[in-house]
């Protein structure tokens, strides 16, 4: 009678098994130190929170009712002892672009960045956030004082967790790898997204990092070591307010100018510098270059699709063209204005954005003197040669699009060219 019962249980639960979706299967997959908590099927516009995620900030994404039913596996990752990684991934079930996109956290982190998960997974990524390794506020580095484990956790080996469970479950779910991988985002994330180029250059194809806050980290710190990564063909794109003291970034790019040369830099890198802009976005000039993943984004008007276009097709960007929208931050609000930004060390030109001829400073009428808030007085000269004569339609590619206004070109000197530009 024992042995009936048993056999019959075996049955019942092989025949649950099978009834049950890739999605809840995903936790019997065993994985490497790695605890899955939970694994189920999110309906759409059900998804539950542990606390209400609101934002002020119209450019935060918090219409969760708007996402489309999806795969959500919650885990736990412990590397080494004192280690506890909370992980979120999130897999659509329909129309999948077939990318992994990893998205980091401001300040301390300390919680898992719902924001970015949720446009991430409107847009059709396959995405991941972790909390970093411990619990708390963005402004609490408390947990930090005389834990090394966390110290590490935080600086970088959470985030590399992340792309190593979130990239197993994904061939797991949809039974192939993503197609290209991916991190965004800005400040501290920003800087983990660096930090993942330097340490673990095949975690991610491509990097989109904002306003890198280079110093923040307990155990290590951005070097700009990013040999491996390049070589093995993987992009990055930094952006910066030009209102968010971008002496950092900028004194990056210039290291690894120096370090390795122009064009093995312009092979992988690119930096741009926003004029107007605040910390990570905001501001009274165009400053929305695809920060804030949106679906339908296209490559002319957002960085990340750029990124996307010089990874998998080979095409460096030539600039983006930047958008204010009515209600900063906004996109529903209406398109206020845009401006045509260039990589750094580039400037707009008729035929677009171009590279000058560097040349030591001068008196002649061509000659540009560029000088970055917070550079500590240094300034970059350049000289463009032959002088800049571009045709009148280009007022709007160059000056940005200034509703109203009609800036003549003809015989324009470098001075005028860049007042048009602030």
């Amino acid at each position: 009678m024992l042995r009936r019962w048993c056999v019959g249980a075996a049955l019942l639960l092989r025949t649950n098994r099978m009834e049950a979706s890739p999605c809840e299967r995903l936790a019997d997959l065993k994985l490497e130190r790695v605890t899955i908590v939970a694994s189920g099927v999110v309906p759409a516009g059900e998804l539950k929170l542990p606390v209400p995620v609101r934002s002020a900030s119209p450019e935060l994404f918090d219409d969760f009712k708007r996402l489309a039913a999806f795969c959500r596996v919650q885990t736990i990752a412990r590397p080494t002892a004192g280690s506890e990684i909370a992980i979120e991934t999130w897999l659509p079930l329909t129309d999948w672009n077939g990318r992994y996109l990893g998205v980091g956290n401001g300040g301390y982190a300390g919680s898992v960045n719902y924001h970015r998960l949720g446009e991430s997974l409107l847009a059709g990524y396959a995405v991941s956030s972790t909390d970093t390794g411990h619990r708390g506020g963005a402004r609490d580095a408390t947990w930090a004082a005389g834990d090394s484990v966390k110290q590490i956790d935080f600086d970088y080996r959470a985030v590399h967790e992340a792309a190593v469970v979130s990239k197993a479950l994904i061939r797991a779910f949809y039974g192939r790898s993503e197609r290209a991988s991916y991190f965004s985002s800005c400040s501290n994330g920003g800087r983990q997204g660096l930090m993942e180029a330097e340490r673990y250059p095949g975690d991610y194809d491509g990097i989109f990092a904002g306003a890198p806050a280079l110093n923040l980290g307990f155990t290590a710190r951005v070097s700009g070591n990013f040999d491996a990564f390049a070589q093995r063909g993987g992009k990055i794109i930094v952006y910066h307010g030009m209102n968010d003291a971008p002496a950092g970034s900028i004194a990056l790019y210039e290291k690894l100018l120096r370090d390795m040369g122009e064009e093995r830099v312009r092979d992988f890198f690119q930096l741009y510098l926003i004029p107007g802009m605040g910390h990570c976005g905001s501001g009274t000039e165009p400053n929305d270059i695809g920060q804030w993943v949106r679906p339908n984004a296209d490559r002319q008007h957002s960085l990340l699709k750029a990124l996307e276009s010089w990874v998998e097709a080979g095409r460096r960007p030539r600039g983006v063209i930047a958008t204010r929208f009515v209600i900063d931050g906004d996109a529903t609000s209406g398109e206020a204005r845009t401006r045509v930004l260039c990589p750094y060390s580039s400037v707009c030109a008729a035929k677009g954005c171009v590279r000058p001829v560097v040349k030591p400073y001068g008196r002649d009428a061509t000659s540009i003197s560029r000088r970055a808030d917070g550079v500590g007085g240094a300034a970059l000269h350049y000289q463009l040669s032959p002088p800049l004569r571009p045709r009148a339609p280009m007022a709007s590619k160059c000056a940005g699009r200034s509703r109203g206004s009609r800036v003549p070109f003809r015989n324009l000197t470098i001075s005028a060219f860049l007042r048009i530009l602030r």
